[in-house]
């Protein structure tokens, strides 16, 4: 096998069993890698009815073919397995130097059942394997358990760690490698957590890879990362971070404020930009392993009461999430809000839309001060939010604590109010991109995404923005964001690309180079798969349909494929009020195209047949 090393990891914490296993080469080839593989596997061994945070709950770690080649983007990994926040299948997935490391090691992932009867962490030297004690660690935010293990073994040993919330099962929690990178989306901390699994810690002596086509690859990997490196793109990541375009946004009403009841808001637009932070904070750049692009901020706050050490600073989404949508524009506060959510193991995204929806619901009189313990939630009241709120979410402390450590919809389930204005898709908050500005396009990835509400499922937003086409499998269509049109059509290709893009642990900001003609040839001189574009295309729609087929298992049909009240009612101001996203005639156009069951919303036995998924469909059909 050439790429991949074909070998898995296989974890029992609680027999305290490690062993190797080697997969067959067709998995690679079916299902790519990554979030695809860790799917097939998932189909294969889960029990259905295990809890996601019982011992019998499978969490997996897994690489695509491309990791540690050297090239700009190729530096993710994913995790999957049942979703702590929803309760059916998710995947997240973390840049950094994690992804590179395991494949030097010589596995392409890591298979983690059972339960440790104390405090654990999976250290990983090349191919020796132990499980060790993690007490010291336990209990410990992530910046000080990472500093520590680091102390311990050595800067170069790679780690994935949770925090206390993980430990304390709240329901949206992260993984953080190497202290700054996120496994954000979908709670897989908790799931670590649930297995008494602190860390993994890892570190490979050679740093070496078997490729299919060696000199083919070489030439193309020069001529692939200056391209990457010269792109438009690549500079304004570099230069401004990914909130660049926040100001941009907010004037098309792309961004939410207050809990998704306004589109605009231009002092915000200004005082949040990615401009902002690099003016009044960045001190300097850091970069994902091998990645010529450099969008990570690393920020300091030297005074004020949201002062924080140079350190890991805000993306987009902490800086939306812990700003406008809680109707701050206070920049410092962020970079404040977003390194405490790290420390403590909290998905950002999660985090910051449930307690924008708690601060609507006490302004609405569905929280009263009861149930907050005297805590007034209000608009802007970044002080509250950052040293009573989270800690209080991440030690389940209180009735208020315990109740948002829920998520929102699980919050609004419990309180018996505020469904209707809660902003999720399939029980995952919305990411900070409003489909009434940003593109009616991605409310329908939203809603079709099988983890929940996600703009990095599919390429459809760049599609929307213009910066996506591929003539060479016929998409060349020019979107109008506003507008229904071609939407469904453009998702066809998008959900597969968006398959691949996932499953290859490829970084959607560094992609925008990558045409298909450099998609085949890096699957192919790297693992080998000799696949033609008619291939990879079918590859990844058969990771999305396997995707669709878990959830149906759970339970989950094509009325789950939906956005909230909040999300699908008129825009009430700025550039696009009154605009109003058509879910329905989308979602129908969908099915249709993508031989999808308008009601079990999954895939006909037939359009599952020929995607070379016969025994799949003879279990659901």
């Amino acid at each position: 096998m050439k790429g991949n090393t074909g070998k898995i990891v296989n974890v029992d914490l609680t027999a305290g069993r490690i062993d190797i296993e080697t997969l067959p080469e067709e998995y690679y080839r079916k299902y790519i890698g990554g979030s695809g593989l860790a799917a097939k596997l998932f189909w294969e061994r889960a029990n259905f009815k295990a809890d996601p945070l019982s011992p019998e709950a499978m969490l997996m770690f897994m690489n695509g073919p491309l990791a540690g080649i050297r090239v700009s983007g190729a530096s993710r990994s994913s995790v999957g397995g049942r979703s702590p926040q929803t309760g059916h299948w998710g995947d997240s997935s973390v840049g950094g130097y994690f992804a590179p490391e395991l494949r030097y090691a010589g596995f392409d992932g890591i298979v983690i059942k059972g339960r440790a009867s104390k405090p654990s962490f999976l250290l990983i030297v090349d191919d020796k394997i132990t499980i060790e004690d993690a007490a010291e660690y336990w209990g410990k935010g992530t910046e000080e358990a990472t500093r520590t293990l680091k102390g311990k073994y050595g800067k170069n040993y790679r780690t994935l760690v949770i925090g206390p919330a993980a430990e304390n099962g709240v329901r949206f929690t992260l993984i953080l490698n190497d202290g700054h990178n996120t496994t954000g989306r979908a709670g897989y901390g908790s799931l670590m957590g649930s297995k008494n699994l602190k860390a993994i810690v890892i570190k490979a002596t050679k740093k070496e890879r078997t490729l299919a086509e060696p000199a083919a690859f070489e030439a193309m990997r020069r001529d692939l990362n200056e391209r990457i490196k010269g792109s438009l793109a690549a500079n304004v990541l570099h230069e401004d971070g990914t909130a660049a375009n926040l100001l941009g946004g907010m004037f098309i009403g792309d961004v939410p404020i207050k809990n998704w009841t306004s589109n605009y808001w231009e002092e915000a637009g200004e005082a949040l930009s990615g401009g902002s932070l690099t003016s009044q904070y960045l001190t300097r750049r850091g970069a994902c392993a091998y990645c010529e692009i450099a969008c990570k901020r690393i920020v300091e706050v030297k005074d004020g009461p949201f002062a924080v050490p140079e350190g890991p600073g805000p993306e987009y989404e902490t800086i939306v999430s812990f700003g406008c949508l809680m109707g701050s524009i206070d920049l410092a506060a962020t970079c404040k809000a977003g390194r405490v959510c790290n420390d403590l193991g909290m998905d950002s995204i999660s985090c910051g839309g449930t307690i924008a929806w708690a601060m609507e619901a006490f302004e609405r009189g569905d929280l009263t001060l009861s149930d907050t313990e005297g805590i007034e939630l209000k608009w802007g009241d970044m002080d509250t939010v950052i040293n009573r709120i989270l800690p209080a979410i991440a030690r389940r402390e209180g009735k208020l604590g315990d109740l948002l450590a829920e998520g929102s919809v699980g919050a609004a389930k419990k309180i018996g109010k505020g469904m209707d204005y809660t902003a999720h898709s399939k029980g995952l908050e919305a990411p900070m991109h409003d489909p009434r500005g940003g593109g009616q396009g991605m409310a329908l990835s939203y809603a079709m995404s099988p983890r929940g509400a996600c703009h990095v499922a599919d390429p459809m937003m760049f599609m929307e923005m213009g910066g996506k086409y591929y003539p060479e499998i016929g998409f060349e269509l020019i979107l109008d964001p506003r507008s229904t049109e071609n939407k469904a059509l453009a998702a066809t290709t998008s959900v597969a690309l968006g398959a691949i893009e996932n499953s290859a642990c490829f970084c959607n900001f560094a992609d925008g180079e990558v045409t298909i003609p450099d998609w085949l040839n890096l699957f192919n001189y790297v693992a080998g798969y000799d696949w033609t574009a008619e291939d990879m295309m079918l590859a990844g729609r058969r990771v999305f349909f396997l995707k669709r087929l878990i959830n149906y298992r759970y339970g989950l049909t094509a009325g789950d494929d939906d956005l909230t009240p909040r999300m699908l009612e008129p825009a009430r101001d700025g550039e696009v009020k009154g605009v109003q996203v058509d879910l329905a005639k989308m979602k129908r156009d969908f099915y249709k195209l993508m031989r999808m069951d308008p009601d079990k919303g999954i895939p006909t036995r037939e359009a599952l047949e020929d995607a070379g998924m016969a025994e799949e469909a003879q279990q659901v059909w």
